[in-house]
């Protein structure tokens, strides 16, 4: 596992290179799902530097990769969330923040093992601080172990969330938790990137976290730094989170029970 781990630390880093070297040069810009879903050159080859990273001290290695760019440009064969092992790669998650140089995107690595994280490698990279964890070996930002917040109320909450690219029924959803909440808490947060939002609750930045509409590359290395600082991530429906789950609710024990009712009761689920 340590080298996987160590891979996946390297890797992750060596992508955020890619990115910091080409911040202020985007390239083109397309868009995917929406007009709010766009991707830059500077996507893919942080991707390519990612894959190829990781394929050159795996042999056979499996990706799942957010741009599918990457398998041809890295030569490398797209694999499945279901493989007994698989890399599952953001090579720039905020890219929204990137274009407009606002200092809050990262490279989200995790190698999955029976389609849970084993090791994950998160690099905020305007920060320069990489949060790494492994299974059953901890959470650590930068080499000092982490623990989440024992915070037990929302009354007393710091949280953090984001919003859907999906500016219809997703979002009218969104709207009512926030609301519910926002009436209620110290304060709420909105970077843009899923992973450093998961980083910031490990390391006790902030005490909770919920999201909807995110994808396995999005969650995959946060959720397993959040687990390994004793935090508790469940979709909406209070199930353990797996590659599947797109509705994120994510706290310490205590807090997770009241945020993830307060969600419930908010969407009558």
């Amino acid at each position: 596992m340590e080298v996987r781990l160590e891979t996946a630390i390297a890797a992750a880093t060596a992508g955020g290179d890619v990115l910091a070297s080409r911040a202020g040069d985007l390239g083109s810009i397309r868009t995917k799902s929406s007009a709010f879903d766009m991707v830059t050159e500077a996507d893919i080859a942080s991707g390519v530097a990612v894959v190829r990273f990781i394929a050159e001290r795996f042999e056979g290695a499996r990706f799942v990769v957010e741009e599918p760019e990457v398998y041809s440009l890295a030569g490398v064969a797209e694999g499945s969330l279901d493989d007994p092992e698989v890399w599952v790669i953001d090579p720039l998650d905020g890219t929204t923040s990137f274009i407009h140089a606002y200092p809050c995107y990262s490279v989200s690595v995790a190698c999955l093992q029976g389609g849970q994280p084993v090791v994950g490698a998160v690099r905020n990279v305007p920060a320069r601080e990489t949060t790494w964890a492994s299974l059953g070996g901890g959470a650590f930002l930068d080499g000092r172990r982490l623990q989440c917040t024992s915070t037990a109320t929302i009354r007393e909450s710091l949280m953090i969330t984001g919003f859907p690219y999906d500016r219809t029924a997703t979002l009218d959803r969104q709207l009512l938790v926030f609301e519910r909440i926002m009436r209620d808490v110290h304060g709420v947060r909105r970077d843009g990137s899923a992973a450093i939002d998961c980083c910031h609750v490990a390391a006790g930045r902030a005490d909770a976290f919920w999201e909807f509409g995110l994808m396995p590359w999005d969650l995959a290395a946060g959720v397993l730094a959040l687990r390994e600082s004793g935090a508790l991530v469940t979709g909406f429906d209070a199930e353990e989170w797996t590659h599947s789950v797109k509705d994120v609710c994510a706290a310490n024990p205590t807090l997770h029970a009241e945020l993830l009712a307060v969600i419930q009761e908010s969407l009558a689920l």
